[in-house]
């Protein structure tokens, strides 16, 4: 009978270890293919951008002055000297149809800023016409064509700019065909720029009403130096004027009547020309090279005495540059030198992309298709010469996620996460530091609020509560972790969050006040005679809860005395005017109680567990030694359970950097890096929540947010080993007592 109780038994422990192996094992395997499914989600973003040549064709067209395609690269368009558009097949150079746009031949034929499809087409005498060009999907059954189509703006009527001519192209880069010329175009207002014979530069500005003009405008601007080229800037509201000698000057234009010189400087150093200049995608930024082969990009930075441009950063070539295609949906650029090497670089990230060998080294026309997959470079002998770009990532780099980067319209680098805007000129900031910087600050805070309250709280239940009250609290308070933390989440967000910010003293009070109450309710007791408190030996936590909460009552009723006295009269405004805290409602003060809250319940019940296992013989035998209470507990208790504190500690710290509800529904979101209390923060686990839904598949955006979920995994991996490493130390050293 004893042999098969003991042959039952051992097939049980046999199965039972079995099942905990395969349970662990297929743990270990989940969590490893987590790893690897981000890794390879994440690992696109690193891989470094191809560019290669596809062919080239020949056009059959003269003197080609303006370039473009369709967003799918299937119709080339090409617009020459004698007015006339000319639709091709881009891999072929075969003609597909024609249209005559002017009855006069084109001296210069600009892109109207900050369009994408619509031209200013300037004849000699400074006669200018616009029109758009389009295109447009038509099925025939299961048949799909493309049509293209060519409209003629504001009736077609071309403009007369005072009799101002039209400069033909050069060879200089700065002032090519259209330089003397630029156009703003939006739903309002059409801007005209150009310079006269004089060197002068001449404004109209054109009331928008539909498709008519009315109410026309006009001013001079007179610089102090020669001007060779003009360009509008931002939102039409700047022009920048630069000549070959590589001095530009800045004016704002935003009012005609009060036209006004913002800055002059020079965009290259003393004694050197500026071979090329051009505008980047939202013309927040000029890029300009020099005869050294280094290209700088000059950023608008407003500062106390006006708006500037400064030097941001600068990229080296072994030659010098003799053009540069801008992308027309990204900070990117496609860079020619003059030994004929064709370069890709990114502006945001710093990054050279790609290079590649062409011998070309002085290209008519160059253009990016619309999704910057292909690059176009035209040749005066008439060659289309064709280039494919992959290139999908180019704004991620080291530096841009961790370092400071400076972004236009900062007056400075900055660490910034901003992924998304209404703006087509937006320039996205993937700075990862204000989210790691948020997700520390919120678990500090909620360990900070939590840890005092959750171990103090697991050394008296297990060592000191009557065992008869234990049985009540201890499971009332596990309880607690299963809560769902939306409801702590709403709460703080939707009831704590105002309430704190009404009593703002009365709650900064709470946390010394409450303490001091019950130390003195504790000594008071402690006073009382031996007879009296012996029968409530173990329930002094049920005793001392009147205490608690008439203090914190008092305190609250107390709140406008506390904040005059303390504060005079205004918390928020004495903590900006005496330590420069601003004060947001949702803040790190109502993260970190709120998330403490949650954090609680995991930290008590595994350090209560610990310290109510310690063996009984340890704490009787130092009794028995004349050790008291508090000398047994804290030399020979806290010691025996610290390796299961400190789990609980690092458990409570994992479940705090990977809390999402609440710092997403009790904060403001706001990527900051400011350790004040009273402001938010944006954590990696809300980021990925809140910005997972909208993003687009295979994006940057989409394979950054799989990468912050990578590195908020490889931070709880790290914060674990580290603990589980501390644990095993602790266990080995006061195991043996």
């Amino acid at each position: 009978m004893i042999a098969g109780l003991s042959w039952r038994r051992h097939i049980a422990d046999r199965v039972t270890a079995r099942v905990v192996g395969l349970g662990g094992g297929a743990i270990i395997g989940a969590i490893t293919l987590i790893f690897f499914y981000l890794l390879w989600v994440a690992a696109p973003i690193f891989r470094s951008a191809d560019l290669h040549e596809l062919g080239v064709s020949p056009l059959p067209l003269d003197s080609i002055i303006a370039v473009g395609t369709n967003d799918s690269v299937e119709s080339l368009y090409a617009i020459d000297a004698n007015g006339s558009i000319s639709f091709v097949d881009p891999d072929t150079g075969a003609l597909q149809r024609s249209e005559q746009l002017t009855p006069y031949p084109l001296a210069a034929v600009r892109l109207v800023f900050p369009t994408s499809d619509t031209y200013a087409l300037v004849g000699a005498d400074g006669t200018a016409t616009f029109v758009r060009v389009w295109f447009r999907r038509r099925f025939d059954g299961d048949i799909g064509y493309l049509e293209s189509h060519v409209d003629h703006l504001f009736g077609g009527d071309p403009f007369r700019l005072g009799g101002i001519p039209a400069r033909a192209a050069d060879d200089h880069p700065v002032t090519g065909q259209g330089s003397r010329f630029d156009f703003y175009l939006d739903e309002s207002v059409l801007r005209i720029a150009a310079l006269d014979q004089e060197g002068r530069i001449r404004l109209w500005q054109f009331e928008r009403v539909d498709d008519t003009l009315s109410f026309p405008r006009s001013e001079d601007l007179i610089p102090r130096t020669r001007v060779d080229r003009i360009d509008f800037g931002p939102r039409g509201r700047w022009l920048f004027a630069a000549g070959i000698e590589g001095t530009v000057t800045l004016h704002d234009i935003t009012d005609l009547d009060a036209v006004a010189r913002t800055w002059s400087g020079r965009l290259v150093p003393d004694g050197a020309e500026l071979l090329v200049m051009e505008p980047l995608l939202g013309r927040y930024s000029l890029m300009a090279a020099d005869g050294n082969g280094l290209l700088t990009q000059w950023i608008l930075r407003a500062g106390p005495h006006g708006t500037t441009l400064v030097a941001a950063r600068s990229f080296e070539f072994d030659a010098p540059v003799t053009a540069l295609v801008t992308e027309p949906r990204r900070k990117g650029m496609m860079v020619l030198d003059g030994q004929g090497a064709m370069h890709l670089v990114h502006t945001t990230s710093e990054r050279y992309l790609a290079s590649l060998p062409t011998g070309l080294t002085q290209p008519t026309l160059g253009v990016f298709s619309p999704r910057s997959d292909r690059i176009f470079l035209a040749m005066p002998d008439g060659d289309l010469h064709r280039y494919a770009v992959i290139n999908h990532h180019p704004e991620i780099s080291w530096s841009a996620l961790w370092e400071k980067v400076w972004y236009e319209g900062y007056p400075e680098p900055v660490h910034s996460w901003q992924s998304s805007s209404a703006d087509n000129d937006f320039e996205p900031k993937f700075s990862f530091s204000p989210l790691l910087f948020g997700t520390l600050k919120a678990a500090f805070f909620a360990m900070l609020f939590a840890t005092p309250v959750a171990v103090m709280g697991a050394v008296y239940t297990g060592y000191f509560m009557a065992p008869s009250m234990r049985r009540w609290v201890k499971p009332g308070i596990e309880i607690m972790a299963a809560m769902p933390t939306v409801i702590l989440g709403f709460l703080a967000g939707l009831w704590f969050a105002p309430l704190v910010e009404q009593n703002l003293a009365a709650v900064l009070s709470l946390f010394f006040a409450v303490p001091v109450c019950m130390l003195v309710f504790a000594w008071m007791w402690h006073l009382l005679p031996v007879r009296m408190t012996e029968p409530f030996d173990g329930w002094f936590a049920a005793i001392s809860i009147p205490v608690l909460v008439l203090s914190a009552w008092g305190v609250f009723a107390l709140d406008a005395e506390l904040e005059r006295l303390l504060f005079g009269g205004d918390a928020r405004a004495w903590f900006l005017a005496t330590l420069g805290l601003g004060y947001d409602q949702r803040n790190a003060l109502v993260v970190g109680i709120a998330m403490g809250m949650a954090v609680i319940p995991v930290i008590f019940a595994i350090s209560e567990d610990a310290i109510h296992g310690v063996p009984r013989h340890l704490t009787t035998g130092s009794l028995a030694l004349g050790a008291t209470h508090w000398q047994t507990l804290t030399r020979v208790v806290i010691l025996t359970a610290s390796p299961g504190i400190f789990s609980a500690l690092m458990i409570g710290l994992g479940r705090a950097v990977g809390e999402t509800m609440i710092v997403l529904m009790a904060t403001g979101n706001t990527p900051l890096m400011d350790f004040n209390i009273f402001q938010g923060m944006r954590t990696f686990a809300a980021n990925i929540a809140v910005e997972l839904p909208e993003s687009e598949v295979g994006s940057s955006h989409y394979r950054l947010l799989f990468l912050a979920a990578l590195v908020l995994f490889l931070i709880t991996f790290f914060i674990n080993t580290c603990a589980e490493l501390v644990r095993q130390r602790l266990r080995t050293r006061y195991g043996s007592l």
